[in-house]
């Protein structure tokens, strides 16, 4: 007796797993057949793309300059999608310098876009401030339709752009990104529409955060560096001489004569002349040194790592850069000569701010008592 109801327990078992199964392939023909199936692979696929997108988006807002900005968004393309050309066209806070950062393929690449084509767009999207939201990735071909047929050059045109992407602050468009297609040649989806546009939108947000800051740091006048930061930056580099025995140093320059310069030709010319002085001063020194403006028409300049040699070097191509520099005023061409004072940061506990600029500006004032026009190291 306990045999044979052990053995009907076991068929009656068999019988249920065997309904089951059956019931589940008839549930999973039955959602293949509605299209429902369809719909819930959709719907996860969807929730992945979400997941992935607001994990690059938290890992994005962590950066705080554009280049590590744009080096991880670059990153985050090369696994997911890859335009053929992707261009970002940013103005520079104060200096309103248009720099270029220019890729195909993803891979860099200089500059080869006029940068007239930035204030084509500029003003388009500046006016029209409610039709476009920052980061909003719009189709050029129906941007098109609003432009004359000869309003983009060729060049440009060759490119074959697919979207514009404004990045829009406060004070108007600061930032211009293109989009063409992809290298496969296939459209971007909805999934992949959605991505960039979530980057983009916090790309903007953070972007304009790095331009407030370096608008409160920076001259409004030379687009420099102020005093107050530039004391911070070198209070950093004496704590640093003293822990690793670095060699960094300090110019100080001055504009000869410049007060006879304004009383001839103008302030307005004094102006173009401080903004000249500037650009050329940003382009002879490394990216890691600073470069402020201390106030009227003396500068300085904190060179992170150097020796003596090297020193009287910079400062002497620094000085003839700004001897062969021209400013044009009312077709006049106009030019100036500076003096240059020279020190190196000292490890001794003695050493402060105070120190360093005071020994700059004695060597800065030996130049002017020996001629100006030259270049002096203490």
């Amino acid at each position: 007796m306990f045999f044979a109801q052990k053995k009907i327990k076991r068929c009656y078992n068999y019988r249920m797993v065997e309904f089951s199964n059956n019931s589940s392939l008839e549930q999973f023909e039955l959602l293949q057949k509605s299209g429902m199936l369809n719909s819930l692979e959709q719907l996860q696929k969807e929730n992945r793309q979400l997941q992935r997108t607001i994990k690059d988006m938290s890992v994005l807002v962590t950066y705080s300059d554009a280049k590590s900005m744009m080096k991880f968004i670059i990153s985050k393309f090369l696994d997911y999608l890859v335009p053929e050309t992707l261009v970002f066209m940013i103005r520079q806070p104060r200096s309103n310098e248009i720099t270029q950062y220019c890729y195909r393929k993803l891979i860099k690449e200089d500059a080869f876009l006029n940068n007239d084509l930035f204030y084509i767009l500029k003003d388009y999207f500046d006016s029209n401030p409610n039709y476009y939201m920052s980061g909003e990735a719009v189709s050029f071909e129906k941007l098109m339709d609003d432009f004359s047929s000869n309003t983009f050059s060729q060049e440009f045109l060759s490119i074959e752009p697919k979207y514009i992407i404004p990045l829009i602050g406060l004070e108007g468009t600061y930032g211009i990104v293109i989009f063409t297609n992809k290298i496969t040649g296939h459209q971007y989806d909805t999934t992949e529409l959605f991505y960039i546009q979530n980057m983009f939108a916090v790309f903007a947000v953070s972007l304009q955060n790095e331009i407030n800051y370096k608008t409160s740091i920076t001259d409004p006048k030379t687009g420099l560096y102020t005093y107050d930061y530039f004391i911070n930056r070198i209070q950093e580099k004496i704590a640093f001489v003293r822990r690793y025995n670095a060699h960094p140093a300090v110019l100080m320059l001055d504009i000869d004569h410049f007060k006879n310069f304004n009383d001839t030709y103008g302030h307005l010319a004094g102006d173009k002349v401080l903004a000249a002085l500037a650009k050329t001063l940003r382009h002879s020194v490394r990216e890691e040194d600073c470069v402020a403006r201390f106030g009227g028409e003396e500068f300085v300049i904190l060179l992170s790592e150097c020796n003596p040699p090297s020193l009287f070097s910079v400062a002497e191509r620094i000085r003839k850069e700004v001897e062969k520099m021209e400013v044009f005023e009312k077709d006049v061409r106009l030019r100036v000569t500076i003096s240059i004072g020279g020190s190196f940061i000292k490890p001794d506990k003695s050493e402060t701010p105070k120190t360093i600029i005071k020994r700059t500006d004695d060597a800065l004032y030996q130049s002017k008592e020996n001629g100006r026009n030259r270049c002096t190291l203490l």
